[in-house]
């Protein structure tokens, strides 16, 4: 039977008991109808399950007790980051939904000049901490035990002012090109002196980065890869291309 798994933020010690919050303890008791004495799986973060039995069915503040813990290693050993072009819609919670199942460290969000995005600061701030709510999901789901980051919301503008300072200096990074000769198989991942593990990835929003956006990127180290004779979604794009990073480089 699939034990269940919960993100709780606060410190965990083996021996001790701990009070799930509101929205944590509802989910257990009144959604998956947990009883006493249940195992569950309890993780922070920081790399580590913990595993626990519930000693209450208190449906706001349930108590558990922290019996013991393992540390998970199923992070895989590439370090991927999507750049991902804001998107209308719920296309963005599939986006970082199956890109955190797939392995990737790190999501930026990016408004593009195709994004169609005319929301406020207010709004953006309320998107940016669902997303966060969906990421937490993504890992309880898959059982990953580190949660990827996802950053502020950033502009790109014509000098990428704002997305240069949290690029990797010898990264690898990759853009979309549907005119591109270069696939990701030509791609060379090692250099002279020892393999590049990190790798980032901008993937545009729906109608894709205009020429402008591409030359702006392959200023800044971004290497043109045509992936594939077919056209994909914003939405599928992402997935696809850590699903075949994955494979090629890393631990699929």
């Amino acid at each position: 039977m699939r034990i269940t798994r919960l993100y709780h933020p606060k410190k965990l010690c083996c021996g001790e008991t701990t009070q799930l919050d509101k929205e944590a303890s509802n989910h257990l008791v009144r959604v998956l109808r947990t009883q006493i004495g249940s195992p569950i799986v309890l993780f922070n973060g920081g790399g580590v399950d913990y595993f626990c039995t519930t000693l209450s069915d208190h449906p706001k503040k349930t108590l558990v007790s922290i019996d013991s813990s393992v540390a998970i290693k199923n992070e895989s050993n590439l370090n991927i980051t999507l750049i991902q072009g804001l998107s209308r819609n719920d296309r963005m919670d599939t986006t970082v939904q199956k890109a955190i199942e797939l392995g990737v460290n790190r999501i930026i969000p990016a408004i593009c000049q195709r994004s169609n995005t005319k929301l406020n600061k207010d709004k953006l701030a309320k998107k940016l901490a669902h997303w966060r709510k969906v990421a937490i999901s993504a890992c309880e789901q898959s059982g990953r035990s580190v949660i990827p980051e996802i950053t502020e919301i950033i502009s790109l503008d014509d000098s990428a002012k704002s997305l240069v300072p949290l690029l990797t200096p010898d990264a690898l990074k990759i853009i979309l090109a549907p005119d591109s000769n270069t696939s990701l198989k030509d791609v060379e991942l090692s250099s002279a002196a020892e393999p590049i593990h990190t790798i980032e990835t901008f993937i545009g929003p729906e109608g894709g980065l205009n020429s402008e956006e591409i030359k702006l990127l392959e200023n800044i180290r971004f290497k043109s890869v045509c992936f594939g004779p077919r056209i994909l979604r914003t939405e599928t794009a992402g997935p696809a291309v850590i699903s075949a990073l994955q494979i090629l480089w890393g631990d699929f």
